[in-house]
């Protein structure tokens, strides 16, 4: 159970990010069908995804609703599991009542599978309601940044927010491994990650 809270606690910011992984072969095939004419120069943009999802202020509220209903099952969960702990130890220590106290131990078992499908059927489709709401916001957003900048397209990435982050061997065997459109160097005011979380948060704030 604990191991499936801390996964579906990821939640937005990685859901999200996996959720739209596939738009990256999109943008590639976009970015082919792209082509000069005269004098034009085609106007593109970058999006670091994860940066949007971590700082627009609906989806942080939205993944913060998410946790507080799993809090009550994670504290059944944590209650179940040191119980569970202190059978198995008990069992061990007492051969004679082994029988009794494995018995036992089956049944919290059940408890707490029942405790993970019941977290799991909680978020399963809320959760994936909430991705789609905020994907679809963040591209609208982009559309219309698009428009009023004079972008021909943009392109979206995943990258993580902190220097510590980044240079992570984790994170940097991810971009060896990425099939996709990864950025190893874009000039000052291609990114317009800071721009849609403005445009986002703005239009937020006014219906919030």
């Amino acid at each position: 159970m604990n191991r499936k809270v801390a996964v579906l606690f990821g939640l937005l910011a990685f859901g999200l990010a996996g959720y739209v992984s596939t738009s990256y072969l999109s943008a590639q095939n976009a970015a082919k069908a792209v082509v000069t004419a005269g004098d034009h120069k085609n106007k593109i943009a970058l999006l670091n995804l994860n940066h949007v999802v971590k700082n627009y202020q609906k989806a942080v509220a939205l993944n913060n609703e998410m946790k507080d209903l799993f809090t009550p099952l994670q504290a059944k969960s944590k209650a179940k599991t040191a119980q569970l702990e202190a059978l198995t130890k008990e069992a061990q220590a007492k051969p004679e009542q082994r029988d009794a106290l494995e018995k036992q131990a089956r049944a919290l078992k059940r408890e707490l599978e029942d405790l993970s499908n019941e977290a799991q059927a909680m978020v399963g489709k809320k959760q994936d309601e909430q991705v789609v709401l905020i994907y679809r916001e963040v591209q609208d957003a982009c559309q219309r940044i698009a428009v009023a900048h004079g972008y021909d397209m943009v392109l979206h990435y995943n990258d993580p927010t902190t220097s510590a982050e980044y240079w992570s061997a984790m994170n940097i065997v991810r971009k060896m491994q990425a099939g996709a459109c990864m950025p190893l160097y874009f000039a000052p005011g291609v990114d317009i990650s800071a721009d849609v979380v403005n445009a986002l948060n703005q239009a937020y704030s006014r219906t919030a």
